[in-house]
Formats: structure tokens, C-alpha cells, sequence
């Protein structure tokens, strides 16, 4: 664990509150490095926000003869340590140092939670009860695919419209073949996800814990819940709207190409993904398309390459929708091809 007082120095560290503080520099160690040793290397793509504690380093490059010499304490070394990505510069310690590195993405999880809590107790007190006691499941819903995909000021807007709502063991949040009304996060305890199979049985298919966001698919759909959701403890669940849910958090996510800009991104090398049933796929499809029914979506993500573009295509682009969300959920680069194949038709 590191010593907060070294973290208040530090840009943004110096900005966040006591508790968010002390909680980064529980999780943070401060590395002790020899003469010599080559902290980063120009060119490096790991996202890590290094700063100098103590010592000195060299910042050189193959791009000029030129070098830089930093020193820990310095107003400089205040901030990250050649921040940017790809690294432009080789970074070698002079003496020796002591630095520490942090997770750019929890480095920015951290920023983005101290925000959000100051402004919405500065809002509204009554407001901070969304986030009182244990922060723990808003930090896991931050670091989710979708949410970290969402711009930063879209958040805090979306956590003021957000209602907290308390249930016992054994209360069903909703059930298979209700209207979907809400999309949920869950802030405190345990909740089982169950489906009812044609034959009767019912079968329990996941459990959600503090951070899990669930019920989008019904929302963006306007299909029925396929799944239940019951509480087995005590506990609570932040919800959202169906209509705060498609204004700040659907709208944001999902990007929609007509068939030009889809033909143009699939030329150089984005995937065409349709998502209808094998037999209207197999009736017409798109050249050079491949089919995932939406049904098997789910099971089927492993075979994607994740660094690779997709657009996705259905009759009328619904079910592209709901299939877009899932993949960003699971953190694909996702399009939606604007009004569906119908579109293109004529």
C-alpha cells in the first residue's frame, strides 16, 4: 500500500477526496528501481500512468539525439511520466528511483467516481443516497464494457435519474414474460437469473453480483423479459427508465451507418455480422456477410475477432440493435446498419 500523502502531489490524484484517495492507494505499490533500469521503452502501448517518486530518469528517442533528465519532487514529475500512447520516448532510470504505476483505466475509474459523488451530493442531499456506504459495485459498473465505453460526461447525468430500490430475499425484480420497464445495476447483493424451458423446467443461468447491469434487451426490443430475476439475499438495485435508459445510455452507445458508410468500412476490413434467423439469412443476404442468429449470439462471441469492426445488419434493425448492445456489453467495436436490410432494398 502506498502512503496517500506521496499521492497529493499528484495529477489528478490531487483532486480526489479523502476516502476515494485512500481507497487507489490501497491498491498501488511503489516500485524501488536500480541505476539503470529501463521503466518503458518508446513505442510501448501498455496503458499505465507512471510518475516519479524519488530520483531521476532519462527521456530519450531514436527520433532525436536530444535527452531529457527529470527529477522526483520536480513540478514536472508531478504528472505522468511520458504519458502518451504509443510511448514516445524510452524511459531510463539515472539514479536510483522509486515510482509507481497505475492502471490508466482505474486511474480514470477513480477520477470519474470522485466526480460523480461530489456532484451529486452538491446537487441534491438527498440525492446522496445513490451512493452512500460501500462504493464498491459503482466502481465494478464503471469498469463494465458499456459503461466504460460511455462518454464521461454522459454518467453523472445518468446516476441522477437512476432511483435506488430496496428489496428482501426472494423478491422477483421481474419475470419472464413481463414488459420490459427498467434497465438495472446492482448495488448491494445477490440475484439469480433463471429461464423457463419449453418443456417446463426451470433453469437457473446466472447470478449477478454488486456491479452487474442487467434487462437491456427487452428495452431496446420492446420483446417480453426472456429470463427471471430473483433476490437471494437482502439487498439493492439501482434502476433506470426505459426512457432515461434509451435517452442516456442506449443513444450514446450505439452508432448507426447507412449502406454506403457500411460498404466503405467493410472494404477495409469491418465484418458484416447478421444477426436473423438462419432461414431469412440463407432467402437473401449480403455479400460477404456472416450469419449469428441473435438467439446465439450470446454463445457464439468467442468466435469473433474482438479486434475487428463489426456491422450489424437485420430486416429492420431492432434485433441489430439488441445484438449491438450485447457485443458492446462484451466490448466489441459495434455498428448498426440504419434501418436494417429493408433499407437497402429497391
Amino acid at each position: 500500500m502506498v502512503d496517500q500523502k506521496l499521492l497529493k502531489n499528484l495529477v489528478p490524484l490531487h483532486n480526489l477526496s479523502e476516502g476515494h484517495l485512500k481507497r487507489l492507494a490501497s491498491k498501488l505499490i511503489v516500485e524501488e528501481l536500480a541505476n539503470g533500469t529501463v521503466i518503458c521503452r518508446e513505442g510501448d502501448r501498455n496503458d499505465h500512468s507512471i510518475y516519479l517518486l524519488e530520483g531521476g530518469v532519462e527521456l530519450s528517442s531514436q527520433s532525436t539525439t536530444m535527452k531529457r533528465v527529470l527529477q522526483g519532487g520536480t513540478e514536472e514529475a508531478c504528472y505522468p511520466v511520458a504519458n502518451s500512447l504509443p510511448r514516445q520516448f524510452t524511459v531510463t532510470a539515472t539514479t536510483k528511483a522509486r515510482i509507481i504505476r497505475i492502471d490508466t483505466r482505474k486511474l480514470d475509474r477513480a477520477v470519474v467516481l470522485n466526480e460523480l459523488t461530489t456532484t451529486i451530493t452538491s446537487v441534491h442531499d438527498g440525492q446522496a443516497r445513490k451512493l452512500s456506504g460501500n462504493t464498491e459495485w459503482l466502481e465494478e459498473m464503471l469498469s463494465s464494457k458499456v459503461f466504460s465505453k460511455l462518454p464521461r460526461a454522459k454518467i453523472t447525468p445518468l446516476m441522477l435519474r437512476m432511483e435506488v430500490v430496496s428489496v428482501k430475499a426472494g423478491h422477483v425484480v421481474f419475470k419472464q414474460g413481463d414488459a420490459g420497464d427498467y434497465y438495472y445495476v446492482v448495488k448491494r447483493g445477490r440475484f439469480n437469473i433463471s429461464r423457463k424451458e419449453p418443456q417446463g423446467k426451470v433453469k437457473i443461468v446466472g447470478e449477478l453480483n454488486p456491479g452487474s447491469v442487467f434487462g437491456a434487451e427487452a428495452l431496446i426490443s420492446g420483446q417480453t423479459r426472456d429470463t427471471s430475476i430473483v433476490a437471494m439475499s437482502d439487498g439493492s438495485l439501482m434502476r433506470l427508465s426505459k426512457r432515461d435508459f434509451a435517452e442516456l445510455l442506449k443513444a450514446p452507445l450505439l452508432t448507426f451507418v447507412v449502406a454506403s458508410e457500411a460498404q466503405q468500412m467493410a472494404a477495409k476490413g469491418a465484418g458484416l455480422l447478421d444477426v436473423r434467423p438462419a432461414a431469412e439469412y440463407r432467402a437473401k443476404a449480403l455479400r460477404n456477410s456472416i450469419n449469428i442468429p441473435i438467439s446465439q449470439l450470446h454463445a457464439k462471441l468467442g468466435t469473433l475477432d474482438r479486434k475487428r469492426a463489426y456491422i450489424l445488419c437485420c430486416n429492420t434493425g431492432v434485433q441489430s440493435e439488441v445484438a449491438a448492445f450485447l457485443m458492446a456489453e462484451n466490448g466489441f467495436d459495434v455498428y448498426v446498419l440504419k434501418g436494417g436490410l429493408q433499407a437497402t432494398a429497391g
